[in-house]
């Protein structure tokens, strides 16, 4: 059984590695569009960005957005919606973005067909997984981070992060 709203928060050590490796000028101010309770606001405002939050629990459902308060997006999407949200993202002026996501988001003839249209700029595998679904016991989901550094891009780079800030 799916938690409401897809509701599941991003592990803290996932969030610490974005937040170092995203490579965006702190002057980029960041839309939160599913924050959830707040932990990746209060770590991108801890290095000095800017953040704008919102979340569908207090009435910001981030579809009924006909434009972006800004260019760039930082958030873990409900993946049962990650397609149509990156296609939305899009639509409404981002052109910035990063988003944990699933770790084979593009594996398969629907990933091959959106990759295509919104290639992203940077993929990245983590080298540790977490007990994202919050079941307690051993960790049981591999997560990616898919960073769209333009809203057009001819070539994705792939890395590899550590836990620990090692980028390979």
């Amino acid at each position: 059984m799916r938690v409401d709203n897809d509701y599941y928060p991003t592990p803290q050590s996932i969030l610490d590695v974005l937040v170092d490796e995203l490579e965006w000028p702190k002057s980029t101010t960041i839309w939160e569009c599913c924050a959830g309770d707040g932990r990746l606001v209060d770590t991108f405002e801890k290095k000095g960005y800017e953040v704008i939050a919102h979340d569908i629990v207090s009435g910001h459902d981030f579809f009924d957005w006909s434009e972006a308060p800004t260019i760039a997006l930082v958030t873990n999407p409900p993946f049962k919606h990650i397609r149509p949200f990156i296609d939305h993202a899009f639509k409404i002026g981002i052109t910035k973005m990063a988003l944990v996501c699933p770790e084979r988001l593009w594996a398969c003839a629907k990933g091959k067909k959106q990759f295509m249209k919104h290639q992203p700029s940077r993929f990245i595998n983590l080298d540790w997984r977490e007990d994202y679904l919050g079941r307690g016991g051993k960790p049981d989901r591999a997560l990616a981070i898919s960073i769209w550094d333009g809203a057009i891009n001819k070539k994705t780079n792939y890395e590899v992060w550590s836990k620990n800030g090692n980028v390979y």
